[in-house]
């Protein structure tokens, strides 16, 4: 091969390699080619397992999901003393605040009912998704529990008298088939609600599913007062209050980002953060970058009095109008994104989903204003430093707008500033109590 080929080549292979490594959504895509093409052979092939080993009762939902016959073919024997965690993975790579949230409510739950902590993972072992690796972190996070693999988990051992926890809706469906086919009392269940999963996909089977585990006759335990509000509004559930806890938020953290705040010199920009991920539908990206374009429209707008970044991936210069660039930071590590929110002066941060993101907290409490959108009225009021506006390119260009004016204003108080108490829920240890309650009384 010619050396001028080779080099092309070598040239092409660096390029998709660096845009494989900074876009999430390049990496989504390619996971998604790679399964059509059959890359995921094994969870087929697990699938067709499941289905021969279930009761009749469970067949009809056979392929609803790829979860939804993984619990239906269990053995149990009398007794028993675990609470069975049920997710999908545990990514040494990815554990996000969802799964830590749902590991940390199980460990409390577990400790609370005098019970052995058991996770069980419904997606297929992987290099990133093994027992091994799964065991490994939890043990680094201080939780001592068995790790069950979806290929292992018709082997383990359960009781008649164990209780579960469904922590997503796919969990939560696969639980809700192994009721229906009587290997599960829903009685045993409890179910951690972190979001309102039916929105997350496009209208179909998938949201009809996410629907359907609501009314499965579960213990809820919700994350927010605001997606309690929504799903007793939104599903007409009877839910009670006292099963709502309120979002942990770096707060020991937060103080000192605070803190590190610097007064503004004389002339210095203020800083616009737009916490972006392209890949998250619910997270609006493009309306995001409509309403900082609405913002550098605005008569008066000057493009050296104000610069704009985002985080949460990768992505190219955006030219907003006026002069003004957005320019990407990517994914910032935990500890950099903590630094540098200490620098930011107003955060524009967008969900289009009930549970209030952390995000939009993390800026107001360490001093700086978040615009949002508000989102059937479960976000106005929860913070003095949160302004949720309507879900439009005018509305939060002219919420951007007021933010500046409003933290360029003499006399802005930047200090730290955390969620009042029972905004957002209840403690999270008060929570469990009421749910270890609740199931035993069940």
């Amino acid at each position: 091969m010619p050396a001028k080929k080779i080099l092309q080549l070598a040239g092409d292979l660096v390029r998709v390699n660096t845009a494989f490594v900074r876009s999430g959504k390049q990496r989504g895509e390619l996971r998604e080619a790679l399964k059509i093409q059959g890359y995921d052979h094994r969870l087929d092939a697990l699938i067709r397992e499941d289905a021969a080993a279930v009761p009749a009762a469970a067949l009809p939902y056979e392929r609803l999901s790829e979860t939804s016959l993984s619990l239906a073919g269990i053995r149990t024997r009398p007794g028993g003393d675990h609470l069975n965690i049920v997710v999908g993975e545990v990514r040494t790579a990815g554990v996000f605040a969802g799964v830590r949230t749902a590991l940390t409510v199980g460990d409390k739950l577990a400790a609370a009912l005098g019970l052995r902590m058991r996770v069980v993972m419904l997606d297929a072992t992987s290099l990133d998704n093994s027992q091994a690796k799964a065991a490994a972190y939890l043990a680094g996070i201080g939780i001592n529990a068995e790790v069950v693999v979806r290929e292992r988990v018709r082997e383990a051992q359960y009781g008649e008298s164990d209780l579960w926890l469904a922590t997503h809706f796919k969990t939560a469906h696969a639980i809700q088939v192994a009721c229906q086919a009587g290997v599960i009392d829903a009685a045993r269940v409890a179910y951690l609600v972190q979001d309102y999963e039916p929105g997350f996909t496009a209208w179909g089977s998938s949201s009809v599913l996410a629907q359907a585990t609501y009314h499965a006759g579960f213990t809820p335990i919700v994350n927010s007062r605001p997606l309690f509000d929504h799903l007793s509004a939104e599903e007409q559930l009877e839910l009670d209050e006292r099963l709502v806890f309120a979002p942990s938020f770096e707060l020991e953290t937060l103080a000192r980002t605070a803190a590190a705040r610097k007064p503004k010199t004389a002339g210095a920009p203020l800083r616009v953060l737009f916490y972006g991920r392209r890949s998250k539908p619910r997270n609006l990206f493009t309306l995001g970058v409509s309403a900082l374009k609405a913002l550098a429209a605005q008569p008066g707008f000057d493009a050296r009095r104000v610069e704009f970044f985002s985080a949460g991936e990768q992505h190219d210069d955006v030219p907003l109008g006026g002069g003004a660039v957005l320019r990407s930071l990517g994914r910032l590590p935990w500890d950099r994104y903590f630094r540098y929110l200490s620098t930011v002066d107003v955060m524009l941060s967008l969900q289009q989903s009930p549970h209030p993101s952390h995000p939009p907290f993390d800026a107001a409490i360490s001093g700086a204003i978040t615009v949002t959108n508000d989102f059937h009225g479960t976000r106005g009021g929860l913070h003095p430093r949160i302004a949720a506006v309507r879900a439009a390119t005018e509305a939060l260009g002219a919420g951007l707008s007021e933010a500046l004016e409003r933290v360029a204003a003499p006399g802005f108080d930047r200090g730290y500033l955390p969620v009042e108490d029972g905004v957002l829920g209840h403690p999270l240890d008060d929570v469990i109590a009421h749910v270890a309650a609740s199931l035993r009384a069940r």
